[in-house]
């Protein structure tokens, strides 16, 4: 068992090259494709490398093709089938770990030093059984990360993506941030349920808007002790991986969103009518 893991794993290392961030020209965002979970079907997911129109090309077939799962070329190969020279991946059982950003770097390599471009799918896997407590109003949210940030961290955002940062340690209040000198859209001070960190949100990351150097402050209550902290760090758009950031789960997220969304202005006014009704006819 130990060996065909280590096989599995040796067969995508050995094919997928690994690609560093300064050898990509180009990322190109392909569709959004949505799945539902299965162990058996005739109607598999499959997910190409480029566009129609690229792919069609007589060259393509003989260009590099290097996978990508979330910005790593190291993933696992079990229940993958990589067609026809990597042009295709396609999925023989799905699961909602396969949920993710796929991205395929394709490159000329009769052209020595020549860069990477790189076309972009996001992946979205709904289980069945949660299939019908979905609405059907409600677009998947795209991926969303708990991240460790420490002093002086250079961290990788990924367009539309969503962040939720641990800057400080327990028991801090009053968080402060500023990106570049100056107030930007994001959420700090939050109480979302545990395990999701609180510290800064960063929802929907835009890179004109929350790329940058920032610059947070916060109160940690240490006993009787009150000590002012402040951390730096810089945020910039990249496909790259983060160093203590997990993946959370879709549900997880929309609850916790969901949970810390205001009530809407008619919903108040309706309570406040009830609340005055109730006490009127006492």
């Amino acid at each position: 068992m130990i060996l065909f893991i280590f096989a599995a794993i040796f067969l995508v290392s050995n094919c997928q090259s690994v690609i560093r961030e300064d050898q990509i020209a180009k990322i190109i965002t392909l569709n959004e494709t949505s799945f539902v979970t299965y162990n058996s079907t005739t109607s598999k997911c499959r997910i190409d490398c480029a566009d129609a129109d690229t792919m069609s090309l007589p060259t393509f077939r003989g260009l590099e093709k290097v996978w990508k799962f979330n910005g790593s070329a190291m993933f696992s190969a079990d229940d993958k089938t990589f067609i026809d020279s990597n042009r295709s991946l396609e999925f023989q059982v799905l699961t909602e770990e396969d949920s993710g950003n796929y991205m395929c770097c394709t490159r000329d390599v009769q052209l020595a030093y020549q860069s990477y471009v790189c076309y972009s799918t996001q992946l979205v896997i709904v289980n069945e059984d949660a299939l019908d407590a979905i609405s059907s109003t409600e677009a998947p949210l795209p991926p969303a990360w708990n991240l460790i940030v420490e002093e002086g961290d250079e961290i990788n955002c990924q367009p539309d993506s969503i962040y939720f940062l641990k800057v400080f340690d327990e028991n801090v209040t009053d968080v402060k941030c500023l990106v570049n000198d100056v107030p930007v859209d994001i959420k700090m001070n939050n109480a979302f349920p545990s395990p999701i960190f609180n510290d800064v949100l960063i929802k929907h990351f835009n890179v004109s808007e929350h790329s940058g150097l920032y610059s947070c402050n916060a109160t940690i209550h240490d006993g009787n002790e009150t000590i002012n902290e402040q951390v730096s760090f810089k945020i910039s758009e990249s496909w790259g991986e983060n160093q203590h950031a997990v993946l959370l789960q879709e549900k997880m997220v929309r609850d916790a969103l969901a949970s810390s969304s205001p009530i809407p202005m008619h919903k108040v006014f309706i309570i406040l009518l009830i609340v005055v009704a109730i006490i009127t006819f006492q």
